[in-house]
C-alpha cells in the first residue's frame, strides 16, 4: 500500500516515528499556562521582561504624545476656559502616569542581564526584530485560543450529545463558533499584517543577516487546527526556540512518515475489524445453513 511505501522511503524507523508522534501530541495538547503564574518562575522570564519593557515604552510614547497635545491647549491663549481647565487636569494625570512608568521602566531595566539588555537594544533599534517578537506573541496567543476553543467544543458536544438530537448539537456548535470567530480571526489578521511588515523590511534590506520571513496564516480553515497546519510552525519567528528544531515540525521526512504511520495503523485496525466481521458472518451463515438443513430434514 502507499503508506508502507512512504514509511520505507522516509528513512526513519517505526520506533522513531512513534516517539516523534508522541512528542507532537504532548506539545500540541499541553494545558494552557495559568494566568496567575509568577513571571519569575517562567523559563523565559528574560524574554517576558523584555516584552513587558517594550510594551511599557510604547505606553510611555503614547502618553508623551498626549502630554504635548495638552501642553499646546494650556499654552494657547485662545483656548476656552472650560477646555483649559480640563486640559490642565488631564495634563497633571499624564505627568503622574509618566512618572510611574519611568519608575517601572527603570526597575525592569535594572534587573535585566547582559543578554537581555542586548536583546532589548536590538529590538529597540531594529523594527524587523520588534515585528518578529510581536508576531511570535500573537501566534502563541492565537494557538492558545484555538486549542482552548477546540477542547471547549469537544466537551460541549459530549455533554449535549446525551441530551439532545444531532440537529440541536450542530446548531449550538455553530452558534458557539460564531461567537468565538471574530476575536480569533482578528488576531490572525493582525499576525498576517506583521508578516507583511516583516517581508517589506526584508525586501528593503532592513532585516538581520540570515533572517527568515514567517509564513502568513490561511484564515479559511484555521479553526480546524490540524496537526500539519502552519499555526504550529514558528520558523522565522523564534530561531532560538527549541520548538523550531523539533523533527516532527521541521523535518519533512518525519512529518510524511508520521502521516503514513497513522494511516498504516488505521489500515491494520480496519483489517482486524474486517477479520472479526468475516468470522461473525461465517458463524451466522453456518448457523443459518444448519437451521435450513434441519427444516428440510423434518
Amino acid at each position: 500500500m502507499a503508506a508502507e511505501s512512504i514509511l520505507r522511503e522516509c528513512g526513519k524507523s517505526e520506533t522513531e516515528l512513534r516517539a516523534e508522534w508522541e512528542a507532537q501530541i504532548k506539545t500540541q495538547t499541553k494545558p494552557l499556562p495559568l494566568i496567575d503564574d509568577v513571571a519569575g518562575q517562567s523559563r523565559n522570564a528574560g524574554k517576558d521582561a523584555v516584552k513587558e519593557l517594550l510594551q511599557l515604552r510604547e505606553t510611555r510614547d503614547g502618553l508623551k504624545k498626549r502630554e504635548r497635545e495638552y501642553d499646546a491647549l494650556v499654552e494657547d491663549e485662545a483656548t476656552p476656559m472650560d477646555e483649559y481647565m480640563e486640559a490642565k487636569a488631564d495634563l497633571e494625570l499624564v505627568h503622574l502616569r509618566l512618572q510611574e512608568l519611568a519608575t517601572r521602566i527603570w526597575n525592569k531595566q535594572s534587573i535585566l542581564g547582559v543578554t537581555d539588555r542586548t536583546r532589548l537594544k536590538n529590538l529597540t533599534n531594529n523594527p524587523f526584530l520588534a515585528a518578529q517578537m510581536n508576531a511570535l506573541a500573537l501566534k502563541q496567543r492565537l494557538r492558545d485560543r484555538l486549542r482552548a476553543r477546540k477542547f471547549e467544543m469537544e466537551r460541549l458536544e459530549r455533554s449535549f450529545r446525551k441530551q439532545v438530537n444531532d440537529h440541536k448539537v450542530d446548531a449550538h456548535t455553530a452558534s458557539s463558533i460564531k461567537q468565538c470567530e471574530p476575536a480569533i480571526t482578528k488576531v490572525a489578521h493582525s499576525f498576517n499584517v506583521l508578516c507583511d511588515t516583516m517581508e517589506d523590511l526584508f525586501n528593503k534590506g532592513k532585516a538581520p543577516p540570515g533572517a527568515i520571513c514567517p509564513k502568513k496564516l490561511e484564515i479559511k480553515g484555521i479553526f480546524a487546527l490540524d496537526v500539519d497546519d502552519a499555526i504550529w510552525e514558528d520558523l522565522g519567528l523564534d530561531e532560538g526556540s527549541p520548538v523550531a528544531t523539533l523533527p516532527w515540525l521541521s523535518d519533512e521526512g518525519v512529518r510524511a512518515g508520521i502521516r503514513a504511520l497513522l494511516e498504516y495503523d488505521r489500515c491494520i485496525e480496519e483489517k482486524v475489524r474486517l477479520r472479526h466481521e468475516c468470522r461473525s458472518m461465517h458463524f451466522w451463515l453456518s448457523e443459518e445453513w444448519r437451521i435450513v438443513n434441519l427444516a428440510l430434514g423434518t
